[in-house]
């Protein structure tokens, strides 16, 4: 376990944090966001004290310590006074993606057997319609503006009736206890809900501000919700973009443009599906960020002639930093620009991805496909195999989900707890990782097995397009090998010449030079938390249903 780990006292954890960032810095602004077209700074003494009020209000209904709670309120000062409020109270927080579809929603929702729901008139109208966990949820708080069903109660008429002035008397949390759960996206597979404790998000907010060397005082534009979270309790203040959080991959570069020059932006979160239309947006019309200092991609494999691009918009003192974790855990490796860059041959070679090296007090472990990371099945350098990892980051359990634990989880002699990501890698002689692809995307030929990410990277080199796919289909261990192509143009042409071309960009490749079989299905459907993870289980559909 590391030293931050085991300095952790008992005490409300994240939600402290708020409390002394409010008594350090009162007057700098918490947050700034869009309010009837007019934007409205709220500063950290202010969020404090609505946090109050707002733990208040809510306890006052009924909700207390223990009771898992959903919330469903997009990015914003609601979101970080409902948020903060919770972990004040001790009631673990239910986190969902809206965007995975109403069936994925009521079942995550039935899984975690909620007592309470947080959010926006529009959610608290799905659930009713769909009867989401009507059972079990006995408190029912609407956020914002818009019709609500009945036997739902406005948080703001409830806040009416505190004074803002009276502190919450917190009650000491210890750190073991559930702080949230927090359900993967189900881009690839059933989404499971990871149990969050209160020292698990301390570390993941130690180790975020130390990894990326955050102060207090930055200004921080943060386009997913939970790092939002994380940048406010490490003194941050975050300007909440007019974006469909949902959609990142479809924010306007205009916007985003406006608010770095606006609010003096310093930091920037976003996936790589955003952060690539930014790039090319600025190519295309020679813009500058010279004030960004920083900029963190997360949520899927950054790419090389992105990354690139975005350097040329950037000042010389300017950072670019890809961390690699999963919902489950997080910061696990993490490598800058500069690093990353060198490694582009090597990736073209069909080595995968480099993600870096293991973050401080991380663990891991490339294990034999399909196995324990028991000793004998650890892969030296080289070899290729799923990546396992431990470390304070890493949650212990899921969610009323016993199977998911068996299968990811592994607790081995010496009492270290492990964690299976799903993804498949490689270390190197520098004591990196390399990512090759997800386990469960693998494509197994009566050849060999192909590892996804690994092989695609080969073939986007190519100008004309603009990612590609590799899917199987068939029987497991007899599968045929088809590369999904969206181009860059749209414009209908030949296929044929470019096909040709491919073959010889895969030619020299181990794994790449299998291909045989390749289609262009369009633009691809992606994940929805970041649009930036392929669904190549729809795209193997598509491949099944025209080469037959």
């Amino acid at each position: 376990m590391s030293t931050l780990a085991q300095t952790y006292t008992p005490t409300a954890g994240v939600a402290r944090r708020l409390r002394q960032q409010a008594k350090d810095r009162p007057d700098q602004v918490a947050v700034w966001e869009l309010d009837r077209q007019s934007w409205q700074p709220r500063t950290f003494q202010e969020l404090d004290q609505l946090v109050d009020r707002t733990c208040h209000a809510l306890t006052r209904q009924g909700i207390k310590r223990g009771m898992n709670t959903v919330l469903m309120v997009p990015p914003g000062r609601e979101f970080l006074a409902c948020t903060f409020a919770l972990l004040r109270i001790g009631a673990p927080i239910v986190m969902i993606d809206p965007g995975m579809g109403i069936p994925g929603l009521g079942r995550c929702i039935a899984r975690a057997a909620p007592k309470a729901f947080i959010g926006i008139p529009r959610a608290h109208r799905g659930r009713a319609l769909m009867g989401w966990s009507r059972a079990t949820i006995q408190h029912r708080i609407s956020v914002g503006r818009g019709l609500i069903p009945p036997f739902t109660r406005r948080i703001e008429d409830l806040r009416k009736q505190v004074d803002h002035a009276i502190p919450f008397d917190e009650p000491v949390l210890d750190a073991s206890e559930t702080a949230a759960i927090l359900f993967t996206s189900g881009s690839t597979g059933p989404a499971k809900g990871a149990v969050s404790h209160h020292s698990l998000i301390e570390s993941q907010i130690d180790w975020i501000g130390r990894l990326h060397r955050i102060k207090p005082g930055e200004v921080d534009l943060p386009t997913f919700p939970l790092f939002g979270l994380f940048g406010v309790a490490l003194g941050m203040t975050s300007i909440i973009p007019s974006i469909d959080f949902t959609r990142p991959a479809e924010a306007n570069p205009v916007h985003l443009l406006d608010l770095l020059d606006r609010f003096n932006i310093t930091s920037l979160f976003a996936s790589p599906a955003l952060l690539g239309n930014l790039a090319r947006y600025m190519s295309e019309n020679e813009l500058q960020a010279p004030g960004l200092r920083r900029i963190v991609s997360a949520g899927a494999p950054a790419r090389h002639d992105e990354i690139e691009s975005l350097v040329a918009a950037l000042s010389p003192e300017a950072i670019i930093e890809t961390p690699y974790g999963a919902t489950e855990a997080m910061p696990l490796c993490c490598i800058d620009h500069r690093e990353f860059l060198e490694t582009r041959t090597e990736t073209l070679l069909g080595k995968g991805i480099c993600l870096g090296s293991p973050v401080e007090g991380i663990k891991i472990r490339i294990v034999t496909i399909d196995h324990k990371p028991q000793p004998e099945n650890v892969l030296a350098p080289g070899g290729a195999g799923e990546i396992w990892a431990s470390g304070a980051v890493v949650t212990r359990t899921y969610y009323d989900d016993l199977e998911s634990d068996q299968a990811h989880k592994y607790i081995d002699p010496q009492g270290v707890l492990w964690h299976r990501t799903g993804d498949l890698g490689t270390l190197d002689s520098l004591a990196r990782i390399w990512f090759r692809g997800r386990r469960g995307q693998m494509v197994t030929t009566a050849t060999g097995d192909l590892h996804t990410v690994a092989i695609e990277r080969v073939f986007d080199l190519h100008p004309r397009v603009r990612r590609t796919a590799l899917v199987g289909f068939g029987p497991s261990g007899q599968q045929k090998a088809v590369l999904c192509v969206e181009l860059n143009e749209t414009s209908g042409s030949d296929p044929i010449p470019l096909i040709e071309e491919l073959k010889r960009l895969g030619s020299s490749v181990s794994g790449a030079d299998q291909i045989e079989h390749f289609i262009f299905p369009g633009p691809f459907p992606v994940d929805i938390r970041h649009n930036a993870k392929i669904n190549r289980e729809s795209l193997s559909q598509f491949a099944a249903r025209n080469l037959r």
